[in-house]
């Protein structure tokens, strides 16, 4: 079971209905949890309705960015945090157990195994590959070197995906030939650079639940090729025609 000093960890920037889909999270969260602790985080101008300050015990507000997620997570006022993306939702019981997950780690993702890259970017590179899935990270957010990687994480990003910084080669220039640059959108790629390629970060443990689906089970996945396990707890609705699609 959970304690008190942990909590869920939700973001929600840009458009309205990230909003939205935050606020039905938290609802679906305190459904099957009543005394579940939760953050969110939002831009003031989506919160005029009160329903974000009504579901959550925490409300922190955000920029715009297209990545605010990374900046909410280094912001988490919990102990021990599980970040959930807004685009999803409760499918089953259990979400009370996901920090019995946690252990001696001090971040957990879900995978990107070989198996699932219909549904994922298939990402693998000269210099590296994606192996964590940023849609659901539990991390021990009591930790300062592990906040320390979340706001590096955003502020990295931000440069990344400003043009302003990417790996270099031996001639000092962007090394698109191992790091393709179409992987600069990604905060996946920030996550790889971080958790692979730097040595103020390696002793970090890292790792990956040992059911993702459990945790992250897309919409996207063919049932019969990528079945759901009994178990499942999170359902993660990539896109808005997966919305309207499982309603």
């Amino acid at each position: 079971m959970t304690k008190r000093n942990d909590g869920y960890l939700i973001v929600a920037s840009k458009k309205y209905i990230f909003y939205a889909w935050a606020c039905n999270l938290a609802e679906g969260i305190k459904d099957y949890y009543p005394e579940a602790q939760i953050c969110i985080v939002t831009e003031e101008r989506f919160c005029e309705d009160g329903r974000a300050a009504e579901v959550a015990d925490h409300l922190i507000h955000c920029d715009n960015h297209y990545r605010a997620k990374l900046w909410g997570m280094a912001q988490s006022p919990f102990d021990r945090t599980m970040y959930i993306d807004a685009d999803m939702e409760i499918w089953g019981e259990g979400i009370e157990t996901c920090f019995d997950e946690l252990g001696d780690n001090d971040m957990m993702f879900t995978g990107l195994p070989d198996d699932h890259w219909y549904v994922f970017n298939d990402e693998k590179f000269k210099g590296g590959e994606f192996k964590y899935c940023g849609a659901v990270c539990l991390y021990n957010s009591a930790s300062a070197k592990v906040m320390e990687f979340m706001n590096e994480w955003y502020e990295l990003y931000v440069k990344q995906y400003a043009n302003e910084w990417w790996p270099l080669n031996e001639e000092g220039e962007h090394d698109y030939e191992n790091f393709p640059k179409r992987l600069q959108i990604w905060d996946q790629f920030t996550l790889m650079w971080l958790t692979a390629h730097t040595d103020k970060y390696s002793d970090l443990k890292v790792s990956l639940f040992e059911n993702g689906l459990k945790w992250n089970y897309w919409a996207l996945f063919d049932r019969i090729r990528t079945p759901p396990p009994e178990d499942a707890v999170l359902l993660h609705l990539s896109c808005q025609g997966d919305k309207k699609l499982f309603g």
